[in-house]
């Protein structure tokens, strides 16, 4: 997958950081991910792609980080079960802000997204599509790393 498809996906998820939240989030290099059996992720939002460019997207991160990212946003809740359907709802919107305003980006392309579902728990999989490589951008803040995940033909 060549640089134009996935800088749009990278400089979304910068921007993201950075104006919602405050948080310089550094790109590290993307790689094709091979190897799901161990990760750090213990939330991922995914959404479908359609249009011009079908695919994936998931924007996957640790709990604490997810949490951090709350309590910045100066969301507040009355219990510990909506505080966590909280950052669920969370990780969902902003997997979708990410992949809006990546597809935004894209000149004379048409792309649509799914609502994003949220998966929970550790060292959990996703079966992506064998429509062609699953590119992961790493990142990395203060607060905790995190990926961008994208699969498009």
């Amino acid at each position: 997958m060549n640089a134009a498809i996935i800088n749009p996906f990278l400089t979304s998820a910068v921007d993201l950081f950075r104006e919602m939240f405050s948080i310089q989030a550094d790109a590290g290099q993307p790689y094709v991910l091979t190897d799901q059996t161990s990760h750090n992720w213990e939330i991922s939002g995914i959404l479908g792609i359609t249009g011009d460019y079908q695919g994936i997207l998931a924007f996957r991160l640790p709990r604490p980080l997810a949490d951090k990212l709350l309590e910045k946003s100066g969301v507040t809740s009355d219990s510990e079960e909506e505080r966590k359907d909280t950052v669920n709802g969370m990780v969902g919107e902003l997997t979708n802000i990410i992949s809006g305003n990546a597809s935004s980006k894209f000149e004379n392309v048409t792309i649509d997204i799914s609502p994003p579902v949220v998966v929970l728990g550790e060292n959990h999989r996703i079966a992506w599509p064998k429509i062609g490589p699953v590119m992961a951008i790493p990142f990395s803040t203060t607060h905790g790393n995190f990926e961008v995940n994208v699969c498009l033909k």
